[in-house]
């Protein structure tokens, strides 16, 4: 099974400020991530799973958490560890991790492909992307602010070296 890891961040690889995205709404980048998870099955953390924000696959969604008796929507699935969430996808050929920060440090040893947005500038927050020695940028795509996106951001493919 290869893992993708599907982010946004900033210049200090900051991603959340709580529980939100810490930047204005971006829609090409929403519409970028749809894309992303479009027939793969996802895994998130409980805090992503409650975000306004939240993204997820028709293919099918497990969200990981330590409570016992947490309910979630049609749709998604709950474990309580990564090992078995990566059991249940045993059968899959990639799978999408959308987060949060916690989440992206317990499979980026294991990922594959980073497809991180990096949005241009700096935030303020309280949960970030680890680091990711070990990889090579090997696409990048730049978009500046417009009347639709009040900051400039860039597309990236981050490849296991």
């Amino acid at each position: 099974m290869r893992i993708l890891i599907v982010a946004a961040m900033d210049e200090n690889r900051l991603i959340g400020n709580d529980g939100r995205l810490p930047w204005p709404f971006l829609p090409n980048d929403h519409a970028h991530v749809q894309r992303l998870v479009k027939g793969r099955k996802t895994i998130m953390g409980r805090k992503s799973y409650d975000t306004p924000d939240r993204i997820w696959s028709d293919a099918g969604n497990i969200v990981m958490t330590s409570q016992l008796n947490y309910r979630v929507d049609p749709g998604f699935e709950v474990v309580h560890s990564m090992e078995e969430a990566f059991d249940r996808y045993k059968d899959e050929d990639e799978v999408v991790v959308l987060g949060g920060a916690q989440i992206y440090a317990e499979t980026i040893p294991r990922a594959s492909v980073l497809y991180l947005t990096l949005i241009h500038g700096t935030y303020e927050g309280d949960a970030y992307f680890p680091d990711f020695l070990g990889f090579e940028l090997t696409a990048q795509e730049d978009h500046p602010a417009d009347d639709r996106h009040a900051v400039a951001y860039s597309f990236q493919t981050w490849e296991r070296g």
